[in-house]
């Protein structure tokens, strides 16, 4: 029976048309197979197109680039990206927290967004007491920012004082939980007084804290009163 079944097979022969439609078949089969790679390959590289630019957009509005904290009780940390826009703000402390409950800062340009903090209804309550007003600014771009800030309200209308804080103090400063402005302000206290500390200065004011280093060394003696338009001793920014 096998035998039988071999040679009916062996006397079939494929024709030029069997041949030719074979031919046909594989042809479109590899053709299909190179639409399909480059389907995928075209796939690819959108894919990845798109992953770039979203890495790109995050790195210009939303990695952080500088920092810059107004202190006077409230303590308020503003997070800026590439274009100097807040991309986030932090209150500090309880006073800080409950001013930014008001305010809605973030896609402000910086100098927009510390003026009205400065001018908010809650910081202004602050100012009639005789309080100190500090910003402080790190930041690759420090000179630019500090610049601005020295010609606006901050200091012609209100005496704050500005100051120029190291980059590399960001993260300790977070880690004691304080803002730039009270953890530069720490940092120069304690090296006169080892009982200082982190937990210390959180509940202080600025004010006390300059009064308390005004005795141990000469600092800018300017309260930021907003009767004063003209800018007195101390005020503006120190570099």
């Amino acid at each position: 029976m096998n035998n039988q079944i071999g040679r009916a097979f062996a006397q079939i022969h494929a024709t030029d048309q069997m041949r030719q439609s074979a031919a046909a078949c594989i042809a479109r089969y590899n053709q299909k197979k190179k639409r399909r790679s480059k389907a995928v390959l075209r796939l690819a590289v959108a894919c990845g197109l798109f992953l770039c630019m979203g890495i790109g957009n995050w790195y210009v509005f939303a990695a952080p680039v500088s920092y810059i904290s107004v202190d006077i009780n409230p303590s308020v940390e503003l997070t800026l990206n590439r274009l100097n826009r807040v991309t986030a703000a932090e209150g500090k402390n309880a006073d800080g927290q409950r001013l930014l409950a008001d305010l809605d800062l973030t896609g402000k340009n910086y100098l927009e967004a510390v003026e009205r903090l400065v001018e908010s209804d809650r910081l202004q309550t602050y100012l009639d007491h005789d309080a100190a007003l500090i910003v402080a600014v790190a930041s690759p771009r420090a000179d630019e920012l500090l610049l601005e800030l020295e010609n606006s309200v901050v200091t012609t209308q209100y005496g704050g004082t500005c100051r120029r804080t190291d980059l590399k103090d960001v993260p300790a400063a977070h880690a004691c939980g304080l803002s730039l402005g009270k953890y530069e302000m720490y940092t120069r206290l304690s090296q006169y007084d080892k009982t200082i500390t982190p937990e210390i200065c959180h509940k202080m004011t600025m004010r006390q804290m300059r009064d308390l280093l005004s005795q141990y060394e000469p600092i800018e003696a300017c309260p930021s009163n907003k009767k004063n338009n003209a800018r007195c001793h101390g005020g503006g920014c120190a570099r």
